[in-house]
């Protein structure tokens, strides 16, 4: 189970333009892009990070590979 909450994401051509969470929707651009994949012997981690901001948000999310699912990590204040 993940202790950050699941996000609806929309991509264009594979590259994430929007993300939608709390009732809002948010476009985005992206500000920064990390790979990180960890853990491969255990419970493995592999996860895409973006650093994203909008018109209200400043966030980091990333996509979960392993699972397949978006999830927001911080958001910033």
């Amino acid at each position: 189970m993940h202790a950050h909450p699941a996000i609806g994401v929309e991509l264009n051509g594979g590259q994430l333009v929007a993300i939608a969470w709390a009732g809002r929707r948010e476009p985005v651009d992206v500000c920064n892009r990390w790979r990180v994949d960890e853990s491969w012997w255990r419970d493995p981690i592999a996860r895409d990070y973006y650093k994203v901001v909008g018109q209200r948000w400043l966030a980091l999310v990333y996509f979960d590979r392993v699972a397949g699912t978006w999830h927001l990590e911080r958001l910033y204040d």
